[in-house]
């Protein structure tokens, strides 16, 4: 998902920027301090106030391990499909070892 901004020479397209657990962590701050603008302090970052605030209740939550991205869907993806692999690979081995103590095969 992307987000418009509007400037002075129109409305643009902004991309999709990933934020480090970190980077999180000092925006949450940042809105918590005393007489903290949040409008303000989300259009200086560029996100949305309902990412800061989402922001805010997992790091309220779990502290800097609550604002951790986790894996995203490709990764998952990527790992699942590994899973599969490693599995069908052990398959594999146990019918070669099946075969070759019925056939006594690859000895000497």
């Amino acid at each position: 998902l992307s987000y418009y901004r509007i400037g002075l020479k129109g409305v643009f397209l902004m991309p999709r920027r990933k934020w480090s657990a970190e980077e999180k962590m000092f925006i949450v701050l940042e809105g918590m301090a005393p007489g903290a603008n949040i409008s303000a302090i989300c259009r200086n970052h560029g996100i949305a106030q309902t990412l800061y605030y989402r922001w805010r209740e997992a790091f309220l939550q779990g502290g800097l391990s609550g604002l951790a991205s986790g894996p995203s869907s490709r990764e998952q993806q990527l790992e699942k499909e590994l899973a599969e692999a490693k599995k069908l690979l052990g398959e594999k081995e146990m019918q070669i070892e099946i075969l070759r103590k019925k056939t006594n095969w690859g000895r000497k």
